[in-house]
């Protein structure tokens, strides 16, 4: 068996057996090439030494999950100037030396990375019948080369915070686009300005409204417009708006409360008023008003510490209360 529709492989390479596993598919595949080269010297060796196997994950073939046991083999490199003297068969178009996966499958889960999340990738690649985990998605993710700086004509700087309330970075945005060109180690206006002298084409500068990448880019790109991002720019409208509702709402509460304080005010003072004596008799304030009209603002002040002393006029101390209030009378 050469090979099938469903397992495409490269030449030199066919399939030996399939089984069918509770899991999924294994599948023994081998190499059938002749010779192969070294990888230290590059010569062609047909010496063979021996064989052992590998197991890669490869990708789904109708929804189930592919597991290749692949054979390859070792050779004697007859370079007599090659300082390895035996090596494994290389498989450039199909498998990376000591990989756990074949290219194809190790691909299609770095396009599921880049197309969701960690999580969300993850649960995707299970429905789709690879088994992988989020730290494999994001590892693939990071491992991509870096793509040509090029030229940069519109550039977006902001801070991003490596230690959360302790160590910051800087992150640099190619706006047109919108791929992250560099971080650096810090937000310091000196190591952001150097990096922009790099860039002698920048015509705008897209950050917020700080001082610190105002300064670098006035030094590092001075042909270059500075405005603020949209982001910061809404930020900076929602905290003064919260700042003046939340100043509004604390009067409006202080309104309402001098409001309640207010009405109730009368019905508490009417209560008081009518509260009767603790040793049952009328109140002072009844008493003086009855024996010699209204109380003046003294009388009231000395019928209220009359109370709080617990000395009421329907005991039996009249005369007493009397001289005391024509003592206030005397005073005032």
């Amino acid at each position: 068996m050469e090979r099938t529709p469903l397992l495409p492989l490269p030449e030199g390479m066919r399939i030996s057996q399939i089984q069918v596993t509770q899991t999924g598919l294994l599948i023994s595949v081998s190499a059938t090439h002749p010779t192969s080269c070294c990888p230290l010297c590059a010569c062609a060796s047909s010496s063979i030494k021996g064989h052992y196997r590998r197991s890669l994950r490869d990708v789904p073939c109708g929804g189930r999950q592919v597991q290749l046991a692949l054979t390859v083999r070792k050779f004697y490199c007859r370079n007599p100037l090659c300082e390895r003297q035996v090596f494994t068969e290389r498989l450039p178009d199909f498998v990376e030396p000591w990989a756990r996966m074949t290219m194809r499958h190790s691909e299609q889960i770095t396009c599921i990375g880049l197309a969701t999340c960690g999580k969300g990738g993850t649960r995707l690649a299970t429905r789709l019948g690879m088994h992988t985990s989020r730290p494999t998605l994001l590892r693939r993710i990071m491992d991509l080369p870096d793509p040509p700086l090029g030229s940069i004509l519109y550039l977006g700087i902001d801070d991003f915070a490596l230690r959360r309330g302790g160590r910051f970075g800087t992150i640099l945005v190619n706006l047109e686009s919108h791929r992250v060109v560099d971080l650096l180690p810090d937000r310091k206006a000196d190591t952001a300005a150097a990096w922009m002298r790099k860039l002698p084409d920048l015509m705008v500068v897209s950050r917020d409204r700080g001082g610190e990448y105002a300064s670098a880019a006035a030094q590092g790109a001075p042909q270059a417009i500075q405005c603020a991002d949209r982001f910061h720019l809404l930020k900076n409208l929602r905290e003064a708006v919260e700042g003046l509702l939340a100043h509004h709402l604390a009067a409006h509460r202080k309104r309402q409360t001098q409001a309640t304080f207010e009405q109730s005010a009368p019905v508490w003072r009417s209560k008081r008023a009518a509260r009767p004596c603790p040793q049952g008799g009328a109140s002072s304030a009844g008493q003086a008003r009855g024996a010699s009209g209204p109380l003046r603002a003294g009388d009231r002040l000395t019928s209220a510490r009359a109370e709080s002393a617990g000395h009421c006029p329907a005991s039996g101390h009249w005369s007493q209360h009397r001289q005391s209030l024509a003592r206030d009378r005397n005073l005032s």
